[in-house]
């Protein structure tokens, strides 16, 4: 933990790039206070500036804004490289569910839950959290999209749905 008043404000901007550039997820600001003991406003400051030094100059990272979240990840003319080397960090059930919400979207929750059973909730709370897929109340369940963040994180430069539909069926191998 660091004490804000032990370092500068270089310095706390480098401890919230390190953090965000370990995390492998997008992180609220409360999150990184708790990780690093800087202050609320010090984070929200620091990702600010952050966001700001990537905006401004050519980079194949970025900082990105997602919801109320911050992440570092690589720029969309990047990320097919970046996956290239990483490969897919979910397991083959998880991206199956990816899969079948790019394909059917916007799908009910409840109908992924027939298809997939129980564990659909948990791959769902994986997938939002990743901020690959948006929620928007229905009803009594949840219509799932996939988030302008999914076709980045995937590494595919699909343009349209029916592109998009196509390249995720193909690999988790579901028929068209």
């Amino acid at each position: 933990m660091v004490k804000s008043e032990d370092v500068d404000d270089e310095e706390i901007e480098l401890i919230v790039e390190a953090v965000m550039f370990s995390a492998g997820r997008p992180l609220s600001i409360p999150e990184i206070e708790e990780m690093t003991g800087i202050s609320r406003e010090e984070v929200r400051s620091a990702t600010k500036k952050l966001k700001r030094m990537y905006d401004s100059r050519k980079s194949a990272v970025g900082v990105k804004k997602i919801g109320a979240k911050y992440s570092m990840q690589l720029q969309p003319g990047y990320a097919t490289y970046g996956v290239q080397v990483q490969g897919s960090e979910m397991d083959g059930d998880l991206l199956k569910t990816a899969a079948l919400i790019a394909y059917y979207q916007p799908v009910l929750q409840s109908e992924l839950k027939k298809k997939l059973g129980e564990k659909v909730y948990r791959h769902i709370d994986e997938l939002k959290d990743k901020g690959l897929i948006l929620l928007e109340r229905d009803g009594r369940s949840y219509s799932i999209r996939t988030s302008p963040r999914f076709q980045e994180y995937f590494g595919l430069e699909a343009r349209d749905r029916d592109e998009l539909k196509k390249v995720m069926a193909e690999k988790v191998g579901l028929k068209e």
